[in-house]
């Protein structure tokens, strides 16, 4: 059996099967970028070490479906490098995007504070003790948060931003 390519590579192949799957599949990305689907097959796979172009990538995202973890080579490259991608509102601020905001910090800070109690509950793997799942599981969250944080803040600096006097 052939060795595992690095984890990070392995991130980036899942990020791609995803992003691919998100655009409509392996057809619609070969006829938005010329490349055959069974070269998609190869960039999506945990056991190919071949990898997407970033140009090809970044079309992909770009045709993907706006859904959770989109656009998600883009979001993978930057967990990989220690940051997070935040995609911001496409609509001007007001009280239902405010509203809106807040109602997914409330979520989010809730999803984190339920995976933290659930590790430290004792009714996992290894007891009280952390495990490296849960951590992981635990920092998806956190990111969550940090994009409903930074969206909100979006929204209120917008708001507050003074507005331009004419010419």
């Amino acid at each position: 059996m052939a060795d595992l390519i690095p984890v990070d590579e392995r991130r980036l192949a899942e990020a791609t099967k995803r992003a691919i799957q998100a655009a409509g599949g392996g057809k619609v990305c070969e006829a938005e970028t010329g490349l055959s689907d069974t070269r998609f097959s190869c960039y999506s796979s945990k056991f190919d070490r071949a990898s997407i172009t970033i140009r090809d990538a970044v079309r992909i995202d770009a045709i993907g479906a706006r859904e959770d973890g989109h656009p998600h080579i883009l979001s993978t490259m930057a967990s990989i490098l220690g940051a997070v991608v935040i995609m911001l509102p496409e609509h001007e601020g007001g009280e239902l995007c405010l509203r809106t905001g807040v109602m997914a910090l409330s979520i989010e800070v809730g999803d984190v504070s339920r995976a933290i109690s659930d590790a430290l509950a004792g009714t996992g793997e290894e007891g009280s003790k952390v495990t490296r799942r849960e951590a992981e599981a635990t920092l998806e969250h956190i990111a969550d948060l940090e994009r409903a944080t930074a969206k909100l803040r979006y929204q209120l600096e917008r708001i507050g931003a003074p507005t331009e006097a004419p010419p």
